[in-house]
Parts: C-alpha cells; structure tokens; sequence
C-alpha cells in the first residue's frame, strides 16, 4: 500500500492488541503483513501492510540491511541478494 489505510492497526487510534501481534511476527522475520483492508471490501488481498511495512524497513536499516528505510532501498537491496 502506497499509505496506511484508514483502518490500520499502526494508526494512531488503531487497534494495539493487533499492531502488537503483527509486530511479533515481523520482529521474527516470519512474514509481511498483507494489508486487511481489501477484506474488509470484499477484495483480494494482494498488498502489504502499509504501516507494518514502514517498521520492517526501519529495523532492517537499523540492522544496516537498508541504506535508508525506503521501498527503493529495499528493492535495490532485494535486487543485489537475487543477481549473487
């Protein structure tokens, strides 16, 4: 998703039981968060969590991974790990 969507969990008001729950499962590198929005609209789910997205690029450019927390660091970085 290119912004959090209206009724993401890393929203202010957002739901903290959830957002915790997803950043345990990021934190342990078992997944990306696909976005529950579409669901919610009876759409497929064919997008990645906006606001959980946003913190794994921060913690993989802590982890020096990423030169900066950006979707094109990460694809960057992606595109180096597949051409080794």
């Amino acid at each position: 998703m290119p912004a959090q969507c209206v009724t993401c969990p890393f929203n202010s008001d957002g739901d903290p039981q959830t957002r915790d729950g997803v950043v345990s499962r990021i934190v342990d590198m078992q997944c990306s968060q696909i976005c529950h929005h579409p669901t919610l609209q009876g759409k497929p789910e064919t997008h990645l969590c906006r606001g959980a997205r946003d913190i794994q690029l921060r913690i993989l450019t802590a982890m020096g991974l990423l030169s900066e927390p950006t979707d094109a660091a990460f694809a960057t970085k992606s595109a180096e790990l597949l051409d080794m």
